[in-house]
């Protein structure tokens, strides 16, 4: 996997997601939201369930999780740490 493509999917997911938050903020708060081609795919109750779940899914690699809160912080790079 290149790490610039990588880094350009993190951006483009972490944009979409901002955009979203308000209207995800009241049903999904606290959760884990998995992110791949700048749409949610699906939310999770812990980050490591939902970095199973992008890892299954996408052997590529390229997805990324972020957590549900008013305040987010970007969680990219956490979803492939293991690869």
């Amino acid at each position: 996997m290149d790490h610039s493509e990588l880094r350009a999917e993190i951006a483009k997911n972490f944009d979409s997601f901002q955009r979203t938050l308000g209207t995800i903020l009241p049903l999904q708060r606290n959760r884990f939201a998995l992110l791949r081609h700048a749409a949610i795919v699906d939310f999770f109750d812990t980050p490591g369930a939902a970095d199973n779940a992008g890892a299954a899914r996408f052997p590529d690699g390229l997805y990324s999780i972020q957590q549900v809160t008013e305040e987010p912080v970007e969680l990219g790079l956490y979803a492939n740490a293991a690869n």
